[in-house]
């Protein structure tokens, strides 16, 4: 026969939850862990009434028909014309999309409630604009993809408003959900897919397609024509990085305290500054002094990371150890291969060197990332065996 058993929550714990007494809920187990929910699973969904975002993108689409209407134009491209698919969903979908986060964010942070109450203010710019440049990253690279299928198509003003509409739709209810579900994953996702996306947009569509013969850092410099959008990206990534780092180590210091925690957030400051002065100091003739020398202070920082990162993380594990040295052994061959042998170009090397250094970033801000959780939501209780009488 089956033992019961009870759990004694703290009321610090249960305040934290929309509970109520006796209310009846669901239990699962995963990964060794205890989970307890509403049953119904719509409850544990964020409720975005339709209102929200189809009024926003049927005001702005009945905008777009008025205005191809005045201009006299008769049928409408994916891309490629001024007056495009494409350029109207970019234009009025980055408008709609940061509006509709921005004000999400904003009034459930004013009333106090779902995860943007734990972000400060001075974050709220730079995840702005995060979102805007991944917006803008996205529908670029998906437009392009289209106008390869459909070479030549062209749509007449009503079907294209209507595209313009879903779009406008789709990526409202995209922005809003983001704002009421936004956590340091997020922002570590949307720092991963700002940072490829703009490095990918900028190799694909730049004026020199044997930019790779000179080095990774031309992608910046004045002789690439989509060096705004590389500039651009690595300086946000830097700021984006900065948010992220200043949230988490807020909620780390709640529960770990000393020099050591203060000299990790220190230092993943610094490499963010670093990423986004390469951007502010493109490898052109006149910062080429400066840019080299802030790229040579990334790899000391990083390597000054992996190596003190068994005494400044809390809680550091083996694993987490083994791969970090592994990482810094690998890139300091590949250094070593380059600067002796002619087997790597300057790009390949970079390439690689940079790949090994993201990947290790990642893996370390998700270690803080759950050092964070842990630290601000970790709670005694007490599970114990009800006795059958």
């Amino acid at each position: 026969m089956a033992k019961k058993y009870e759990i004694e929550l703290p009321d610090s714990a249960f305040e934290k939850t929309d509970f109520s007494t006796n209310e009846e809920l669901s239990l699962s187990v995963n990964h060794k862990q205890i989970n307890i929910r509403p049953i119904k699973v719509r409850d544990q969904l964020p409720k975005i009434n339709i209102f929200w975002y189809v009024i926003p993108a049927v005001i702005l689409s009945a905008a777009f028909l008025i205005f191809v209407n005045l201009k006299s134009i008769t049928t409408i491209p994916i891309t490629g014309d001024d007056y495009s698919i494409a350029n109207g969903a970019l234009i009025l979908g980055g408008c709609s999309g940061v509006l509709s986060f921005l004000v999400t964010f904003i009034v459930t942070k004013i009333l106090g409630k779902g995860p943007s109450k734990d972000f400060y203010w001075r974050s709220l710019p730079t995840i702005t604009i995060a979102c805007g440049l991944i917006i803008a990253f996205s529908f670029s690279a998906i437009f392009w993809l289209f106008e390869q299928m459909f070479k030549g198509a062209r749509f007449d003003i009503y079907t294209a408003t209507c595209f313009i509409f879903v779009i406008l739709a789709a990526l409202n209810y995209i922005m809003i959900n983001l704002a009421l579900t936004l956590s340091s994953g997020v922002i570590t996702n949307l720092l991963t897919i700002m940072i490829i996306s703009g490095m990918l947009f900028s190799m694909l569509t730049n004026s020199s397609r044997d930019w790779w013969r000179y080095n990774f850092s031309f992608l910046g410099t004045a002789k690439n024509s989509t060096s705004f959008q590389f500039n651009i990206t690595l300086i946000f990534t830097g700021l984006l990085m900065i948010a992220l780092v200043d949230y988490l180590f807020v909620s780390i210091q709640k529960r770990y305290r000393g020099y050591k925690i203060q000299v990790l957030r220190w230092l993943l400051i610094m490499l963010a500054i670093c990423i986004a002065s390469i951007g502010i100091f493109p490898n052109n003739p006149q910062f080429h002094i400066l840019h080299d020398r802030i790229s040579m202070w990334l790899v000391y920082i990083m390597l000054i990371l992996i190596i003190v990162v068994r005494w400044v993380l809390p809680e550091v594990t083996k694993q987490f150890l083994t791969v970090s040295y592994v990482i810094g052994v690998v890139m300091g061959a590949e250094y070593i291969v380059f600067k002796l042998t002619d087997y790597l170009s300057l790009t390949a090397f970079e390439l690689f060197e940079f790949g090994l250094a993201f990947s290790w970033l990642l893996l370390l801000l998700q270690n803080i990332e759950n050092l964070a959780q842990f630290g601000q939501n970790l709670f005694v209780i007490k599970i114990k065996p009800i006795d059958k009488k």
